[in-house]
């Protein structure tokens, strides 16, 4: 049997939330076990598994090299409440958040707590993915390359721009995040139209608590067909745990506009005055709101619509520039709305 560690020092809690994982959890949580840089503890919560589960978790707990705690559901909370209870749950200084199916490359805590330790003044970090199938096999991409954050967005991101990024696209993957502990009195409760990671990103960024990244993949991404959240290029988006699946462009934009308008909500709530990021957040409600009339207006109107998008920016700053401004133009004549772009 290892020995518990007794180091408290260590300032680093993994929060990892379960729901009938025994296929793949065991070969996670000897990954954390092995890692050059161990853990304070590791809070586990269960949402209400039917499975092995928890025996699986009940045995490392045993024989962990730092503290587990185990809590389980006595409902099914869903994934992004039932990591909100575990963020709750954790008492260390730096929160890594954990799927129960993936798995860790062995200095992956010692490198963000490294990173951290270096950039006082981040808020959390993130790192890439290397994409595998459900055997570990590598399926030729990382996620990064999935999320479209390429070099130029990296800079830009490293610039200043984050929340005009994250506003345009989500590019932080919560099993490859960590943030420090006080961020969590702004985060929290995290709303029932968010997923977890997203949110923590867009409010750290929005109140000036920056990203930074680590462009190295640091866990292994498995992809399989239970899990509540993948790829989006190769396993589309939320399922039925979530309660929410948007499948048309005025769905997928009405619960981008709910999501935006509680990030501006949480920042007044805070009391936290940042102009910069509330018209950047607002505009982009805007820009939502202005395609969404598209489909309704006049052909005159129609037109001085995208026009004024193209002239305010927000074209180039929330969709996909000209390609955009372009599909949109020429709306009336197609009849079409297509994909969004």
């Amino acid at each position: 049997m290892m020995q518990k560690q007794t180091d408290t020092k260590s300032i680093l809690s993994v929060a990892m939330c379960t729901y009938n994982g025994e296929s793949y959890l065991q070969e996670q949580l000897l990954s954390i076990a092995k890692q050059t840089s161990l853990p304070y503890e590791l809070v586990v919560c269960d949402d209400y598994s039917i499975d092995a589960t928890l025996q699986i978790l009940d045995e490392f707990q045993k024989a962990a090299p730092f503290s587990v705690r185990i809590y389980r559901n006595e409902t099914n909370l869903g994934a992004t409440k039932n990591f909100e209870k575990a963020i709750a749950l954790c008492s260390g200084d730096v929160i890594v958040l954990s799927d129960q199916d993936d798995l860790w490359m062995p200095h992956k805590l010692e490198r963000l707590k490294q990173l951290l330790e270096e950039h006082l003044e981040a808020g959390y970090i993130f790192s890439d993915a290397l994409v595998t199938d459900e055997m570990l096999h590598p399926l030729g991409c990382t996620i990064w390359e999935q999320v479209s954050f390429t070099g130029r967005k990296r800079r830009l991101f490293e610039q200043g721009h984050q929340l005009e990024i994250l506003l345009k696209r989500n590019v932080v993957t919560g099993a490859t995040m960590a943030f420090r502990a006080k961020l969590r009195d702004w985060v929290l409760p995290i709303p029932d139209t968010c997923i977890h990671d997203e949110w923590i990103a867009l409010i750290g960024s929005a109140i000036g608590r920056k990203g930074i990244f680590i462009a190295e993949p640091l866990i292994y991404y498995r992809q399989h067909p239970k899990q509540v959240l993948g790829c989006p290029k190769l396993k589309a988006g939320l399922n039925e745990r979530l309660q929410r699946k948007p499948s048309t462009k005025r769905e997928k934009d009405s619960y981008k506009r709910t999501k935006y308008l509680q990030v501006i909500n949480r920042l007044i709530s805070l009391n936290i005055v940042n102009r910069d990021a509330q018209k950047l957040v607002n505009d982009r409600i805007c820009h939502l709101e202005a395609r969404e009339l598209l489909y309704k207006a006049s052909l005159l109107k129609h037109v001085d619509i995208v026009l004024r998008e193209l002239i305010a920016g927000r074209y180039h700053k929330f969709s996909k520039g000209w390609r955009s401004f372009m599909k949109d133009l020429f709306i009336p004549i197609s009849g079409k709305g297509g994909k969004a772009l």
